[in-house]
């Protein structure tokens, strides 16, 4: 099935919702961050990511993300994932930087929220899977590799909330319509940047391998 990213209404991505990523940055979180992406973020598979040159430590982040079926809003956990309709790749590239930039250097969520609004910086694959059950999405194998090399390798099994409980929590905050898309965020930790990167791919198992070029702008 297919999902163009011209098709795709909000994307909506969490942050923090793998334990991994928790530890990575020191933090206790209540629920997940959330941002709402702008649309001139999202690119396709196989389209560009443009890196400026004002940018640096440049990172991946293979993240499952649920395409909703239908609209709702302050949708309890079991209508939440009723509303799913499947579930696609993006990647949340990161980026961090001195100007443009934040208002703390010491806070480091600021500065890569920040950098996670640029152009191109939100790769989508524009197939999706129907949704399994439940079960299925417990432990599935999260990986990106950097030029043909493991730069991360990871599990849904290190999910701090259920998918259920995210979408749930992201209704509470947006409301959500058919074709939205929601980002439930990644395992964190990446070894290798994309500052002097060629491509990038994401993977997640039995949903897809997203992959993209990188130009140095």
């Amino acid at each position: 099935m297919r999902l163009p990213n011209s098709e795709i209404g909000k994307f909506v991505a969490l942050g923090g919702t793998f334990e991994s990523h928790q530890d990575e940055a020191g933090r206790t979180y209540r629920w997940p961050d959330l941002w709402v992406v702008p649309g001139e973020s999202v690119i396709s598979e196989n389209e560009t990511i443009r890196l400026p040159s004002r940018v640096e430590e440049v990172k991946p982040g293979s993240e499952l993300t649920a395409v909703i079926g239908e609209d709702i809003y302050e949708a309890s956990e079991e209508d939440a994932w009723d509303a799913i309709k499947g579930f696609t790749i993006s990647n949340d590239v990161t980026a961090a930087g001195d100007w443009p930039g934040w208002s703390d250097p010491d806070h480091g969520m600021i500065t890569g929220v920040g950098y996670k609004s640029l152009p191109t910086f939100s790769p989508t694959l524009s197939e999706y899977v129907g949704k399994q059950d439940e079960g299925h999405y417990d432990d599935l194998d999260v990986e990106v590799q950097v030029d043909g090399e493991v730069c991360v390798s990871g599990s849904t099994t290190q999910m701090a909330f259920s998918i259920p409980e995210m979408v749930s929590f992201a209704s509470n905050i947006v409301e959500l319509h058919e074709n939205d898309v929601v980002a439930l965020g990644d395992p964190g930790s990446p070894q290798m940047v994309l500052d002097d990167a060629t491509s990038v791919t994401c993977k997640i198992e039995s949903v897809g391998e997203l992959e993209n070029s990188i130009k140095h702008c």
